[in-house]
């Protein structure tokens, strides 16, 4: 008789633990990471983004999901290949995705300035090139890759602009005559 009991009470104490244990909606758990985001608290909101995109790979809001795990990957954690990885799963699995163009440049970018992967990056800014010629981020990327591999001390960052660098004075260059030099008053 108390076997049957003890058995008895074992077997509501694992059913009660069950039904509490319930696991989050989707939208309890964007909500959960957007407030750890607020926080700061990078890591709890890698690991609910993580879930969400495990948990929830068909949701209208999967590919927002994505986004936010490659952009605090590569801005908060500087963990690139995990960036590269969330943009990679956004272009592959969405491609009608508001943030497709944007993935896909990231994906040229962090390969070209922080992976320094120079083919892996030309080859995705040249397939950004092929899927968006009228983007807004086309000059951007032709950017990108006329300086591909260059340091940034080797590029002339005022060629082909209308502005000129500033004499160390800061006056402006039109009051000058030229560029660095003071006018004669």
């Amino acid at each position: 008789m108390l076997r049957k009991l003890l058995i008895s009470a074992f077997l509501m104490s694992v059913i009660l633990a069950a039904g509490c244990s319930k696991k989050m909606s989707e939208e309890q758990l964007f909500a959960e990471a957007q407030k750890f985001e607020a926080k700061e608290d990078v890591d709890g909101a890698l690991k609910i983004y993580e879930e969400l995109s495990d948990r929830f790979p068909k949701s209208p809001h999967a590919d927002s999901v994505l986004q936010k795990l490659g952009m605090i990957y590569l801005n908060k954690k500087e963990e690139y290949g995990k960036a590269v990885a969330a943009y990679e799963r956004l272009v592959e699995k969405f491609p009608q995705s508001k943030y497709q163009a944007q993935s896909l440049f990231m994906i040229g970018y962090i390969f070209a300035n922080h992976i320094k992967d120079f083919d892996k990056a030309k080859n995705h800014y040249n397939q950004f090139l092929e899927k968006y010629p009228q983007h807004e981020l086309t000059t951007s990327v032709q950017w990108e890759l006329e300086h591909l591999g260059k340091d940034i001390s080797e590029i002339d960052i005022f060629a082909n602009s209308k502005d000129e660098p500033r004499p160390a004075d800061g006056t402006p260059a039109e009051k000058t005559g030229k560029a660095g030099a003071r006018a004669k008053e």
